[in-house]
């Protein structure tokens, strides 16, 4: 009977790719924070021009949240379905 392989990453750098996404997946999440709290007051301060322009700068970091997310996805689904060492 065989024994069963690690069910976690061996390639090298793996972790460290991984950290940098969730980092930089971080980052982006604290930028959207700051930009809805600054977009929320200088529309409180009258400035009706900033909502708009706010709402793309918006979606454009959660598009590149979400790819990171579904590239890191995709990575640790590709390691799974590699077949064992020596298999």
């Amino acid at each position: 009977m065989p024994i069963p392989g690690p069910k976690h990453d061996l390639r090298p750098g793996a972790k460290g790719a991984m950290s940098a996404r969730l980092l930089a997946v971080v980052m982006l999440c604290a930028f959207q924070y700051w930009l809805l709290t600054s977009t929320v007051e200088a529309y409180n301060g009258g400035d009706r021009d900033i909502p708009l322009p706010a709402l793309a700068t918006s979606l454009v970091c959660f598009a590149l949240g979400a790819g990171l997310v579904a590239a890191g996805e995709l990575s640790a689904w590709r390691e799974r379905r590699r077949p064992p060492p020596g298999a």
